[in-house]
């Protein structure tokens, strides 16, 4: 990295100031905030106003280069947040030192259509080089605006154990013992709203289809500020954790950057303290989540539980620190985090002392999953956290906590129907309530059976032009056949028994058939294309 970067000569530079960072207003700002119960915000965003054409440019090999300098003294990190980003197939950013030694390697700038809002991960430091790279023979020249700096001044890099010496790591057995997939469905989330960015949690969430879609579950009062430009702008953290119990390693490379807002609670209300339903906010990811990071989709029970007394457990981010994880051992009942308000949306429940810990859950935990055991579908998600009654810390572990029930977010919060879970995460009016996690949704079976399902029979397989059907019970099916990477091909319906799929418009190779029946579970089979 030093020798390229000298190729650009980087006394060339002009290093680019953000406005300074007023610490004294932003102390006052944030004590009101904790006062109104706002997000806990960790950076504030600080005017920089400037564009690509302000970099230094060059050729090198078979890239054009762009090099823009930037500073905001004091900064713990910083970030950027780009704006008018239109950039060509194969550019990619990085970023470097004053001296050209690489503090961030190269990542690709990959927006989808019509989205053209990107933000750097935060890196270490109050002054270094973003560089920008895109092919020589790309279509055109890219570019982009940087109007915001985003200074870190809390809660980030060295502040490691500002959450408190409580916290139980995920690594750490027997809490973590049997929640292995929930864990690596939970990711840290840097929420971007037009004060600043804060830290909440959330957790990857299955869909019925089993897709692959990168939904992941959180709550409202985390974004409900945000902007459709904002939202592009949210950065997802997964298997950000120590390396062992007693602490470790940990790596912040695992990052993706967009999500756009599916559905909504819809239901910030004062004189509820804030929340007149239960708080959820479903986002997918502008990029499907990638196979290196080893991702898992949480399964789900959205049935209307009144009293949990199996012990369960969250796992969240408290202050936006390495992954966590916090054991009830109470029944958790139902109600609201403000009594008189009559409301039964949330779980309340207490935590407990573990082997490794009293882990609680703190601002940064907001939007975590809190899950149970389920007797078919094994560890579900049912509640997203909201808050506690008096602010819980590793001095102050008795408070009780709210979680919005995923029944509640199903189909009862003041929102129109698109905007509730169910639209979403069962987007056919199946009508599951109950659905295992997968770590390979693309393949897995499709729903929790309720009862068994029928033994199918597909022939011929392989099949060239027509696919039968022997062993359905119950009509209308509806029928959907997936590719080998999980993308829809064809679907339709089947009214009667035998009735055939054409086949003609596939070509030879391994798919995927599901059938989604009216009063049952539904099924996959795999079957062969052979023309």
């Amino acid at each position: 990295p030093m020798a390229s970067f000298a190729q650009a000569d980087p006394d060339r530079l002009t290093v680019h100031r953000a406005a300074p960072f007023d610490a004294v207003a932003v102390a006052a700002d944030d004590a009101r905030r904790d006062t109104d119960d706002e997000l806990r915000l960790y950076a504030r965003h600080q005017v920089l106003g400037i564009t690509s054409a302000d970099g230094v440019w060059e050729t090198a090999g078979d890239e054009r280069i762009c090099r823009l300098a930037v500073a905001s003294p004091g900064a713990k990190t910083m970030g950027l947040l780009m704006e008018a980003v239109a950039v060509p197939p194969g550019a990619r950013i990085r970023m470097v030192d004053m001296d050209g030694r690489e503090l961030r390697g190269f990542a690709p700038v990959e927006l989808p259509d019509g989205v053209h809002e990107y933000a750097t991960p935060p890196v270490q430091g109050d002054a270094w080089v973003l560089e920008y790279r895109e092919p020589v023979d790309a279509p055109f020249q890219g570019g982009f605006a940087v109007p915001w700096l985003s200074h870190a001044y809390r809660d980030v890099g060295e502040d490691v154990l500002r959450e408190g010496p409580c916290h139980v790591n995920v690594a750490c057995s027997p809490e973590r013992d049997g929640w292995e997939s929930e864990i690596d469905a939970t990711v840290r989330i840097s929420v971007v709203t037009p004060q600043g960015s804060g830290w909440c949690s959330g957790t990857l969430v299955n869909n019925v289809r089993q897709d692959c879609a990168p939904y992941i579950l959180t709550a409202w009062h985390c974004g409900r500020l945000s902007t459709t430009a904002q939202f592009n702008q949210y950065q997802f953290f997964f298997n950000f954790q120590y390396a062992t119990c007693a602490g470790g390693a940990y790596s912040l490379n695992q990052v993706m950057t967009g999500a756009q807002l599916k559905a909504f609670s819809d239901d910030y209300a004062p004189q509820y303290q804030g929340v007149g339903g239960s708080d959820f906010m479903l986002l997918r990811t502008n990029a499907a989540v990638p196979a290196s990071f080893d991702p898992y989709w949480a399964g789900w029970d959205a049935t209307n539980i009144a009293n949990v007394t199996q012990d369960g457990v969250s796992i969240h981010h408290p202050t936006g620190a390495p992954k966590r994880i916090s054991t009830f051992t109470q029944t958790a009942t139902t109600g609201h985090p403000m009594a008189s308000s009559g409301l039964m949306t949330h779980y309340k429940l207490k935590w407990a002392q573990t082997t490794n810990g009293f882990g609680v859950t703190e601002q940064g935990s907001s939007g975590a999953g809190l899950f149970k055991p389920h007797a078919t579908a094994g560890p579900v998600l049912i509640g997203t956290l909201t808050g506690s009654s008096s602010g819980t810390n590793c001095t102050n572990n008795q408070g009780t906590i709210y979680y919005g029930k995923m029944s509640y977010h199903w189909t009862n919060n003041p929102n129109t129907a698109q905007q509730k879970l169910k639209a979403w995460l069962d987007p056919d009016g199946t009508n599951t309530l109950v659905l295992a996690g997968s770590r390979s949704p693309c393949t897995a079976q499709v729903a929790v059976p309720e009862r068994s399902a029928p033994a199918l029979v597909l022939r011929p397989n392989p099949a060239s032009d027509r696919l039968h059907i022997d062993g359905v019970a119950d009509f209308p099916l509806r029928w959907t056949i997936f590719d080998a990477s999980g993308r829809t091909m064809s679907h339709g319906r089947i009214t009667g028994d035998m009735e055939a799929i054409s086949l003609t418009d596939l070509s030879s190779g391994m798919y995927i058939l599901q059938l989604d029946a009216p009063h049952g579970p539904g099924t996959r089979s795999p079957f062969m294309v052979a023309h």
